[in-house]
């Protein structure tokens, strides 16, 4: 589900408690006319709420702002002109409102809430995140908040923030099914894939024939190298939405995964058919036909997708793979600098090229580049072995040998999604 619609989806718009806010801006002001001006102000806003639920905004806006009229510092006028604006999509107009608002209570818990969700709606999650934790300190245990907050941060690629506020909002309401899916993806990104394995009782326990559990529980599974699990679960999703393009592809990757080519190509084809556009199973189909020995087949999706994204490294890699295998080793070569240019870390792809340089007899050019990528070998595994004695792992995977590149193991091909 794309992130624009899950947050429209959580998103449950609040209306300030407009009495109360009314009663205690009130008693703040000192006038000698304050129970006339009193009087104005609850009959303006019961004309206004009427004229809100009827659907009548422009005459509901006006009767807010002849309570600004009476009164400026209204705090629950300003909050529903904002709010007004900001259902009719005219954003910049009722964020402008909630900030008057802001500037008389600047930890005010709605107009706080309010202006969170408005960035929300704007897709402008960075400006949403800041008045979300205010809103957040103001009600620590108001649910909804917490929800949009880790909306924000994970529309800003922000899992680790995230997961903390998904927890809390998990706790305060087990069984809002939008937030348990979140944290179950929170975990994922997290890789904290036990977590996410041991909380998929209750998500399964509320929604037991959800596809997305499945595909959740499969992405678990691949994450703790259980790939047969991880295809029973996916192909489990599959049967329930065998139109979907997200559950073809990940299928489609767990068997690209295990090398199970035939069926890899089948489902990513399939995925392609139900959205054209899909760059990862375009990506995926063609890294599979070259693993299958199918460069001829591999070569045009990936020229396709170089030409839509020049820089994309991963592809312009495999590219010269194919171009290779096809035994176009100039243009492989260029294929390779490409990608050497927008990504010089590749060691993978310092040895391919070497590799050409070497059959293009170029020697000196072969010897710089098998330098290259084993001086980048090095620097991958020392910092390898620093991470293991960081965190007192014992072993070291990365000193296997791969026998195709003649590099450590951890030279395989890099840019892949694991």
């Amino acid at each position: 589900m794309a992130l624009g619609r899950l947050a429209g989806f959580l998103i449950r718009f609040r209306r300030p408690l407009f009495w109360a806010m009314i009663l205690a801006v009130m008693a703040a002001v000192e006038t000698p006319s304050l129970p006339l001006a009193q009087q104005s102000i609850e009959r303006l806003a019961a004309q206004a709420e009427r004229l809100e639920n009827d659907g009548k905004w422009e005459e509901a806006a006006a009767a807010y702002r002849e309570i600004l009229k009476i009164d400026p510092r209204s705090i629950a006028a300003l909050n529903r002109l904002g709010a007004l604006d900001v259902r009719r999509g005219e954003f910049a107009a009722g964020i402008r409102y909630y900030q008057q608002a802001l500037a008389l209570n600047p930890y005010e818990f709605g107009t706080n809430l309010n202006l969170g969700i408005a960035y929300i709606k704007m897709q402008d999650y960075r400006r949403a995140a800041p008045p979300l934790e205010r809103a957040a300190e103001a009600e620590p245990t108001d649910f909804q908040v917490r929800e949009l907050l880790a909306v924000a941060l994970i529309g800003q690629n922000d899992f680790g923030r995230a997961v903390p506020q998904l927890e809390k909002a998990v706790e305060l309401n087990p069984r809002d099914l939008g937030a348990i899916y979140l944290l179950e993806r929170g975990y994922l990104e997290t890789k904290q894939f036990e977590k996410a394995l041991q909380a998929f009782e209750r998500l399964e326990s509320l929604d037991p024939n959800s596809p997305w559990a499945h595909i959740l529980r499969g992405q678990a599974e691949d994450g703790l190298g259980n790939y047969q699990k991880a295809i029973d679960e996916f192909e489990s999703a599959r049967q329930q939405l065998p139109r979907d393009a997200t559950v073809r592809f990940s299928l489609g990757f767990m068997c690209w995964k295990v090398r199970r080519f035939a069926e890899a190509e089948s489902e990513l084809n399939e995925a392609l058919k139900l959205d054209p556009h899909f760059e990862e199973a375009k990506y995926y189909l063609a890294d599979t036909y070259l693993m299958d020995q199918k460069p001829e087949a591999a070569l045009p999706i990936l020229e396709a997708l170089v030409k839509a994204q020049p820089r994309d490294a991963r592809a312009l890699a495999d590219l010269g793979k194919a171009l290779e295998k096809l035994n176009r080793d100039a243009a492989a070569g260029r294929a390779y600098e490409a990608a050497l240019r927008v990504d010089p870390e590749r060691a993978d792809t310092h040895y391919q090229l070497a590799r050409v340089y070497k059959k293009l007899k170029r020697p000196a050019d072969a010897d710089r580049e098998l330098a290259l990528a084993q001086r980048l070998q090095q620097k991958k595994r020392q910092q390898e072995e620093s991470l293991l004695q960081a965190t007192g792992a014992r072993g070291d995977p990365s000193r296997q040998v791969d026998e195709q590149l003649g590099l450590p193991a951890g030279g395989k091909e890099e840019g892949k999604r694991e």
